[in-house]
């Protein structure tokens, strides 16, 4: 069976010919972002699996990439921070602002990984939905064409997914970059994904830029790139999104409590937006402290000379 027939059920063959009648036809949507996904399908609830209505703290990170364009996003495990941060590249493309350009979806460390972003929006897209004219649109009328790491739309905008390596080059006339757990990239030294990505948006002045990462030690470029935010030294804003966000919508109180007692869990960096150790370091952050950590190191009388 081709990569197409399994993303795209039987009507797929039937595609040419509603691309032609819907490039004739003006999608209607509401501007509002909640109003936006209630049209198109709001998320389903991990738990419940009934639609949910997006939650403030997801209105919030859309206000802030609207705002800002360049955004850096701290962010706890499970409250659906990369599904929010489709449904806002798919708002730009289906109102207009991401038409006749290119979307870069940077993702995990294989292509494998990097295409199952393009098969989850592609599944926003698949039950379809009437606009405000009460006009019909599904993925066979919203996309041209695909593949199982591109998604081509109707208006132009073309999205493609690539996995976070230093090899990535992207794609001509972006105008937006996402990357996800942009902190858990496998490499000693992640700045060269970062570096390769960064020019592909140097042309488009409002063009967007998201990092989006739970916390992986003090080290790499989201580390670096986040402190730095906070400290006004870069472009980037910085927004920051604990667990507490979503404790009695997506997370229940439970869940939590039994998290924080899993020995083999770091809930302080995986739940609370703190970075504490890399998942690759020998040796904890508290391991390797001692006295004040801003007190400049001047006893040097235990220290050993040097080895003949």
């Amino acid at each position: 069976m081709k990569q197409e027939e399994l993303l795209l059920p039987q009507h797929w063959k039937h595609v040419q010919a509603h691309s032609l009648a819907s490039s004739k036809r003006v999608i209607n949507l509401p501007q509002d972002f909640t109003e936006f996904n209630t049209m198109i399908g709001n998320p389903i609830h991990p738990e419940t699996r009934q639609p949910t209505k997006m939650l403030d703290y997801q209105v919030d990170y859309f206000d802030k990439v609207t705002q800002n364009h360049k955004l850096i996003l701290n962010k706890s495990r499970k409250i659906g921070a990369t599904e929010t941060a489709l449904r806002i590249i798919l708002y730009n493309i289906l109102l207009g602002p991401y038409s006749n350009h290119g979307i870069m979806i940077v993702a995990g460390n294989k292509q494998t990984v990097a295409n199952k972003f393009i098969k989850r929006m592609y599944n926003i897209l698949q039950p379809g939905f009437n606009d405000l004219n009460n006009n019909y649109w599904g993925a066979e009328n919203l996309l041209n064409s695909h593949s199982s790491n591109v998604l081509d739309f109707h208006n132009g905008a073309f999205v493609e997914a690539f996995p976070a390596s230093d090899s990535v080059r992207g794609i001509e006339n972006t105008i937006c970059i996402f990357m996800s757990e942009a902190a858990f990239i496998d490499l000693i030294d992640d700045r060269e994904v970062y570096n390769a990505v960064k020019p592909n948006i140097a042309n488009i002045t409002n063009a967007d830029f998201i990092l989006e990462s739970t916390p992986n030690g003090r080290r790499g470029f989201f580390f670096e790139e986040y402190r730095s935010s906070q400290k006004k030294l870069n472009e980037f804003t910085w927004l920051e999104q604990p667990y507490t966000v979503a404790l009695g919508t997506l997370l229940s109180k439970e869940f939590i409590e039994n998290e924080k007692k899993n020995p083999k869990i770091d809930f302080e960096q995986e739940y609370c937006c703190q970075f504490t150790t890399s998942q690759s370091a020998a040796f904890g952050v508290d391991t390797l402290k001692w006295g004040n950590e801003d007190m400049p190191f001047t006893d040097y009388t235990n220290v050993p000379g040097p080895i003949n």
